[in-house]
């Protein structure tokens, strides 16, 4: 066999063997993928065009009716306001002393 022929050998050996991991990668992944139900996959949070003072007062009566802590992305999901805007109006509510953080740092 000539050192080219050698070479050449040695190449292919190594990427087959490369291409046997990759497949045994994609297939745990295919494994761990399917494992994620599908619901989460395409869970939708329809967001509303809502005033700033208007879903100060949502948060408000959130937090009132609440029986625990809330974190943003519940308030965001069962009032259907931006993240950004709960996040904002909540460090807001906590400087004014209306809610606080619990042991968890949830508010």
């Amino acid at each position: 066999m000539t050192l080219i022929a050698e070479h050449q050998d040695a190449v292919i050996k190594a990427l087959l063997s490369e291409i046997a991991e990759l497949r045994e990668r994609v297939e745990f992944l295919e494994s761990q993928f399917a494992r994620i139900p599908e619901n989460i996959l395409y869970e939708v949070i329809d967001i509303r065009e809502v005033g700033k003072e208007e879903a100060k007062a949502e948060i408000m009566a959130l937090f009132d009716s609440s029986k625990g802590p809330l974190y943003y992305s519940e308030i965001m999901e069962q009032l259907g306001i931006e993240l950004e805007l709960v996040v904002e109006i909540c460090q807001e509510l906590m400087d004014e002393g209306v809610i606080g953080l619990d042991a968890n740092n949830t508010v």
